[in-house]
């Protein structure tokens, strides 16, 4: 990602609502479908700057891997010690029984995403949890793909077959972030029409709206993941090595 996207990322992780909903939406999905017990190793791959790997941490022994250094940097700020600058080829797992790993809004950021994901199969211990989403439908593609240097979106359909040809069994597939979908199409349309200005990573929301968005994207957590939403701006997956 381009190094004003960590800057950015540190500074409104802890307030802006597409970070707020999102991980509120993925602790319930762990709690709820897998069986991770406090104080098992997980690994939290393409980290960023650990707001999510924060949270993780108050539960889980946590390792955090990312290629920026300015990413682990800021790891280091939020308190979190477990740290490695390297590729996931390159990680050495040692003694560590990983039993869960974390890819969140990464893949997407890989030219090879089919060996990634292999990757991942191998380092995690038998019947360990991979835990991934991605951002959604290649028409949407964006200003903001740019910036945050993408090289595609998925639909579920690829995704799915993307992790299972890995050799992972998937649990549960779900498209999300799907209240705010008819919004932000509508406005990526205008932007596409009119020409975007903005040059933000993210886009920029007053208080009343950043508030507003918050709590319509985190109601989806009541129906999540009881139901399957089928479209959003997002996909979700959660699979189990065999």
């Amino acid at each position: 990602m381009q190094e004003i996207v960590y800057h950015s990322n540190y500074e409104i992780e802890e307030k802006y609502f597409w970070f707020l909903a999102r991980n509120k939406i993925l602790l319930k999905i762990i709690d709820s479908l897998t069986d991770l017990k406090g104080g098992e190793q997980v690994i939290d791959i393409g980290c960023g700057t650990g707001g999510f790997a924060q949270l993780l941490d108050k539960k889980f022994d946590v390792s955090c891997l990312d290629m920026s250094p300015i990413a682990l940097d800021y790891c280091k700020k939020r308190g979190l010690t477990e740290l490695h600058n390297c590729l996931l080829s390159e990680f050495d797992k040692g003694e560590r029984d990983l039993k869960a790993a974390f890819m969140l809004d990464v893949i997407e950021h890989i030219d090879d995403d089919k060996g990634v994901v292999g990757d991942v199969y191998s380092l995690l211990d038998k019947s360990g949890w991979f835990i991934a989403s991605v951002p959604a439908y290649q028409w949407l593609w964006s200003h903001h793909d740019v910036v945050h240097e993408h090289k595609r979106r998925y639909t579920k359909t690829s995704f799915k077959e993307l992790i299972s040809n890995a050799g992972f069994e998937i649990k549960y597939s779900t498209y999300f972030n799907s209240f705010l979908f008819p919004m932000a199409v509508m406005k990526r349309a205008l932007d596409g029409l009119i020409g975007s200005k903005n040059q933000s990573p993210v886009d920029e929301v007053s208080p009343l709206l950043n508030n507003l968005f918050t709590k319509i994207f985190s109601s989806e957590s009541f129906f999540l993941p009881s139901v399957k939403f089928p479209f959003g701006l997002s996909i979700l997956i959660v699979a189990r090595k065999l």
